[in-house]
């Protein structure tokens, strides 16, 4: 085969691949876009079921407090939802700063943030010894601390002695991260839902929260050519662990 028919060869394997990438990026954001219309009509339900009988209960001379609060709560959970949507779009858009990042820090920071959450816990914090050097964008980066070790402390909020343990290895040419907490835990038949918008795996009279923060996490994970996954049991905690490519 001559140079210009490898050439030739080469261009046409990449149109493939473009091809090929692009049908899936296209079957994702379907997906996406079918996931979030479906939870931004939970409180469109409630809004539009609650308003007449608002009017109704004020032509009997009732008091609507009690359905003027969902409709307020509805009204919230909307807002919210709007926001994250907002959030994951600028996410994508932003430009990077890539630069070596001082991760012991950015998990102090990320510690004194969440001060308040955790007041008057007893919380066992367990961290490594040193960090490995890593080329990242540092403020992208204190948000995925932020997120993780956020959601070590909700869900341990029930344990006398909380305990969050972060690691790290590598593993090839990737560096892996981890938090480890003996909280609640979750079933990992429903854990493939973990990181997707809005979804949620306890209920919101146990948890609070929306289903956010995990999802903003993984994206600007993914946009470091990283991964994230998750491993627990009922009862037994939860380590989520995601990856960076070696400096």
């Amino acid at each position: 085969m001559s140079a210009l028919q490898a050439e030739v060869a080469e261009l046409q394997a990449r149109l493939q691949q473009s091809e090929a990438e692009k049908l899936a990026l296209q079957a994702e954001l379907e997906n996406f876009v079918r996931n979030v219309s479906h939870d931004l009509r939970a409180p469109l339900r409630h809004i539009s079921a609650y308003a007449p009988l608002v009017r109704e209960m004020l032509a009997e001379g009732e008091d609507p407090s009690a359905c003027l609060d969902t409709l307020e709560q509805s009204a919230r959970n909307m807002a919210s939802m709007v926001d994250a949507l907002l959030e994951l779009s600028r996410l994508a858009r932003v430009p990077m700063q890539l630069g070596e990042v001082p991760m012991a820090q950015l998990v102090a920071e990320a510690q004194r943030e969440l001060a308040t959450p955790s007041a008057g816990r007893a919380i066992d914090w367990q961290l490594p010894a040193d960090w490995p050097p890593v080329r990242a964008d540092a403020g992208l980066l204190r948000q995925v601390w932020r997120h993780l070790l956020s959601n070590a402390i909700k869900f341990s909020r029930y344990q006398a002695q909380a305990q969050i343990v972060l690691g790290w290895e590598r593993q090839g040419d990737a560096l892996v991260f981890s938090v480890q907490d003996n909280g609640v835990g979750f079933n990992p038949a429903a854990g493939g839902g973990m990181f997707e918008l809005f979804q949620r795996l306890h209920a919101s009279s146990e948890f609070e929260g929306a289903g956010v923060g995990l999802a903003l996490a993984r994206q600007i994970v993914r946009r470091h050519g990283g991964s994230m996954s998750a491993q627990g049991l009922v009862g037994a905690g939860c380590t989520l662990r995601f990856s960076l490519p070696v400096a």
